[in-house]
């Protein structure tokens, strides 16, 4: 039987992950050419599928092939017809923002802050501006590999505070627009608790579990002695040779394993100038 296989070209983009592919519609991708595509997923963690002209039915088709959707906590983004894909804009109308405006604006893995977090995160790039915009993802298994073995004995059973609430975080500051919104604060779940060090399910390679934005805290230990290993670990991860960092060209279809990678909207787009993405994100597992 004919596949997309022959089709299909591979090129990596960084020493520490991520690879572009052409050559293919994800739309109408066959079984074998996914399974390919899968297994150099879960090897380069971040995929750069180019020039994808996609419905956001067929963003959330094709999203579906790696496992269930996972909704979104703020609601009022998600596209009222596809519900299953959540804009990320900063265009207005009649004065209020389409989409979520500033997500991913500080260093994360998504939904870590529930009990079952993101497995596979989807984005497609439907608006790019020509200024600002970019992407970056660190390798955090580049990161757990490069640590002293006296660290990583260090880290082993330790399991981190994972919380929404900005409020709890002392690294962040809240945006403007929630201000004092009691609404923004209810939507917060109960904090979450994750492996420090989490072991990958399909190929056992093991990577911190851990992001500026949501790990307040590791369970069990004084708050002190927390946030101090805590911030040797973000400035062991705060290492450009484990980044990739991506220029957004319409029709991208980015995908990207938050088990093993946390990432960072860049920012940076002039006033007057649009960016608009729709992503999907798919379930993951309980993270060991």
């Amino acid at each position: 039987m004919a596949t997309m296989l022959n089709q299909m070209a591979v090129r990596p983009l960084s020493d520490a992950l991520g690879a572009e592919v052409s050559g293919i519609d994800v739309s109408k991708i066959d079984d074998p050419t996914f399974r390919e595509l899968r297994d150099i997923f879960h090897d380069r963690l971040v995929l750069v599928v180019k020039d994808q002209d996609l419905s956001p039915a067929d963003q959330t088709a094709f999203a579906r092939r790696f496992g269930e959707i996972q909704y979104h906590i703020s609601p009022e983004y998600l596209m009222k017809d596809q519900p299953e894909v959540m804009i990320l804009s900063n265009e207005k109308e009649d004065g209020k923002f389409i989409g979520l405006p500033d997500g991913g604006s500080e260093w994360h893995s998504d939904h870590s802050y529930v009990d079952q977090p993101t497995g596979y995160t989807v984005l497609h790039a439907i608006k790019v501006p020509r200024d600002g915009g970019d992407t970056e993802w660190t390798s955090m298994v580049r990161a757990y590999d490069s640590l002293s073995d006296d660290m990583k004995r260090r880290l082993g059973g330790l399991i981190g505070t994972h919380s929404f609430n900005r409020l709890k975080n002392s690294r962040l500051t809240v945006p403007v627009r929630h201000g004092n919104d009691p609404d923004y604060y209810k939507r917060s779940p109960p904090d979450s608790y994750h492996p420090v060090v989490r072991t990958h399910p399909a190929t056992g390679r093991k990577a911190l579990y851990m992001s500026p934005r949501f790990t307040i805290g590791i369970k069990d230990m004084d708050d002190v002695a927390a946030r101090s290993l805590l911030d040797e670990l973000f400035a062991h991860i705060n290492n450009r040779a484990f980044v990739y960092r991506h220029r957004w060209t319409v029709g991208d279809l980015l995908l990207w394993d938050n088990r093993a990678t946390i990432h960072l909207a860049c920012g940076g787009v002039p006033e007057g100038q649009h960016r608009r993405m729709h992503r999907t994100t798919v379930l993951g597992e309980i993270p060991f």
